[in-house]
């Protein structure tokens, strides 16, 4: 018996499979081993025999390369089918607790320092400047302290001297005219009462004589004497009604004749203060863009502009220095959440600009603005929105002055604009907006799954969103990994985030 018969066992799997490998690695070699043998006898009948082993070597030498490189490819892909056979089913996720607190939403902007006690010194004449106040010898400049009704500038007023000298004179003649008016009407009155007296004494005598007549006791021409008096008593009575009447008129233009030239004396006095700059309050000078002797046009002021460009081309603005406000315009949709009465915080651009190249949060922000700044308060709102910017005017007052604020100086606001004390907050980023409501998905710490929930936000806070319905607290939530879950999907809880 030869030795495959003695052999009674049944080959195993592996080695089965190591034969066929076997097998095919020698097929392959017959076959290399049988086109490198043509290759020799096609090279040995066009080269010399002593260059055929040479040959014949590289041409085995390739074959066995061809075989390794099979053999590592098979090897490289049983790695890889074992690497998927082993690969988890559940989704690693980033979660959060949901914890309560205070969610408190913030609006912030840029504005401007400005005087709530703010007045803008104009002249309304044209002219020379011939007058501005001394202090110290010197001509008045920013920074001087000025007191209310201080007359601070004037221009060239001769013309409305004179014009003022006119008017008090007309005012002189029509106040004579006025009294002779009222004198002739008095001479009317006295005429009109002298007539009605006369006209009274001949109807009584005419009646008298009528009687005298009807009995016979005087004759007709007697009696017709007395009739002629009282026609003539009656026509010196109208007479003497009209020329009240003439009176009356007279008085009443002479007296429109007074007030039209004090009206006049008092558009000259007018004029006269248009040519002066008088401090309306006891305060500080602000701007002064006039010298003495130069010649000021009403045109430089009367173009268009804002208050702050009327500000840097008006003669002189004084301000009340412990007013302070800060003006700022929102976008309108900002806007509509703000209200009087609300709190704010100012602070000066230069801090938030050291801040933001220092790279801090929003949330660092809001902190210097409470510590370097100051507290106020929403002091207006406009109700209408600014021409061409289409925002909305908001004024703050009531806070306590901030280092080196000064009239003009660029400050930001923190407004709060809505808080919710105890209320459920999450991060932006564990939510998922869905075409019919936002989402969120909470982890089952008993099943590992997640559940997808339809939440209700409310305020947008720097801490996180408001929940106000859907998450309850102490729940976890995923915040990374989101958009590749579906309702049910086990996880895998990789990590949880400190609490906001």
């Amino acid at each position: 018996m030869n030795v495959n018969e003695s052999s009674s066992s049944s080959p195993s799997p592996l080695d089965s499979q190591s034969s066929s490998d076997l097998n095919c690695q020698n097929l392959e070699a017959q076959q290399v081993e049988n086109s490198g043998q043509r290759v020799i006898a096609s090279k040995l009948k066009r080269f010399n025999p002593k260059f055929a082993w040479p040959t014949a070597l590289l041409v085995m030498l390739a074959a066995m390369g061809t075989v390794g490189f099979r053999a590592f490819q098979m090897t490289r892909s049983d790695a890889v089918a074992s690497e998927e056979e082993f690969s988890p089913d559940r989704l690693q996720v980033k979660i959060v607790r949901a914890q309560t607190g205070l969610a408190q939403q913030w609006v912030f902007d840029e504005g401007v320092v400005t005087s709530a006690q703010r007045r803008v010194l104009n002249f309304e004449a044209e002219g020379d400047i011939d007058f501005i106040a001394k202090v110290d010898g010197r001509d008045l400049r920013e920074g001087d302290p000025v007191l209310q009704e201080q007359l601070l500038a004037t221009i060239d007023d001769r013309k409305q001297i004179v014009d003022i000298d006119t008017a008090e004179a007309d005012v002189e003649v029509a106040i004579r005219q006025q009294s002779q008016a009222v004198a002739g009407l008095s001479q009317a009155e006295a005429d009109l009462d002298k007539a009605q007296a006369d006209l009274s004494f001949d109807e009584a005598e005419l009646r008298r004589y009528q009687e005298l007549f009807e009995q016979g006791a005087v004759s007709e021409s007697s009696r017709d004497v007395y009739v002629n008096a009282a026609e003539q008593a009656r026509a010196q009575m109208q007479v003497a009604q009209e020329g009240v009447q003439v009176a009356l008129d007279d008085v009443r233009s002479a007296k429109a004749s007074v007030e039209a030239s004090q009206a006049r004396l008092r558009r000259a006095n007018v004029d006269l203060e248009d040519t002066q700059l008088v401090s309306p309050i006891d305060g500080v000078v602000a701007y002064i863009n006039i010298r003495e002797g130069e010649y000021w046009d009403t045109q430089i002021t009367n173009t268009s502009g804002t208050l702050d460009d009327l500000t840097e081309r008006a003669p002189i603005v004084v301000i009340e220095p412990q007013s302070f406000e800060v003006e700022l315009e929102l976008q309108a949709d900002e806007a509509q959440d703000i209200r009087s009465g609300q709190r704010a915080y100012v602070v000066l651009a230069d801090d938030v600009s050291e801040a933001e190249a220092a790279g801090v949060t929003n949330r660092n922000l809001l902190d210097i603005a409470k510590t370097e700044g100051s507290p106020g308060q929403v002091f207006s709102v406009s109700p209408t929105q600014t021409p061409g910017g289409r925002g909305v005017e908001v004024r703050i007052r009531d806070f306590q002055l901030v280092r080196n604020l000064q009239i003009g100086g660029r400050v930001y606001v923190w407004i709060e604009a809505a808080s919710s004390p105890d209320t459920v907050l999450l991060p932006l980023g564990s939510l998922q907006l869905g075409e019919d409501g936002t989402y969120a998905f909470v982890v089952d710490e008993s099943t590992g799954t997640v559940e997808r929930r339809q939440v209700k936000i409310g305020i947008e806070a720097l801490n996180g969103i408001e929940i106000l319905s859907g998450v309850e607290p102490g729940e976890l939530v995923v915040t990374e990994g989101i958009n590749r879950l579906i309702d049910g999907m086990l996880v895998d809880v990789v990590s949880e985030e400190a609490v906001l």
